[in-house]
């Protein structure tokens, strides 16, 4: 089965975004070698991505669309055309049920909070790579907003990268 791997950012109060959905707080972690590489072997193992729409949009607002050689699905309450690898769907159980009976690497889940809320209510997510950025906002959109969930982690690792702690959690 494929592992659904929740890799994300969040400042040390637990926020994934600014107010705007902004992310200037990882400015300064850009270009570092070691976020470089923590980056680079997260694409080695996947090949689909998962997003909510709202992350969609932000990442489309960026530029040139970062994930040209992989699925990308973006979670949307409304009806929006398919383009070339970025397919909009509106049940998430279903689009992991219908990903875990095809071949292929692990699956990113970037985010947002509802996307990431709602694969934990249903106990969809399987590794957490949470890389705790030195930075405290006073308030954004949290990582994890409130919800029907609980679940117990096992701490796998921990890591230095130049200021950033990477901590990867296996779910129990």
């Amino acid at each position: 089965m494929r592992k659904k791997v929740l890799y994300i950012a969040v400042t040390l109060d637990g926020y994934i975004a600014d107010l705007d959905d902004g992310f200037a707080f990882l400015a300064p972690y850009d270009g570092l070698e070691s976020v470089a590489r923590s980056y680079n072997q997260l694409l080695e193992r996947v090949d689909t991505t998962i997003m909510g729409y709202k992350t969609y949009e932000v990442i489309q607002n960026m530029g040139e669309w970062p994930y040209p050689d992989m699925k990308s699905y973006v979670m949307t309450s409304s009806k929006k055309d398919d383009k070339e690898n970025i397919i909009f769907k509106s049940n998430i159980e279903e689009l992991i049920l219908e990903l875990d009976q095809l071949d292929g690497k692990d699956i990113w889940v970037i985010g947002g909070g509802v996307l990431i809320q709602s694969m934990l209510e249903k106990n969809l997510i399987d590794e957490f790579q949470i890389a705790v950025v030195p930075k405290i906002l006073g308030k954004g959109k949290p990582l994890f907003i409130e919800g029907n969930y609980d679940m117990d982690l096992k701490l796998v690792n921990i890591e230095n990268l130049d200021g950033l702690v990477m901590l990867t959690y296996m779910r129990k």
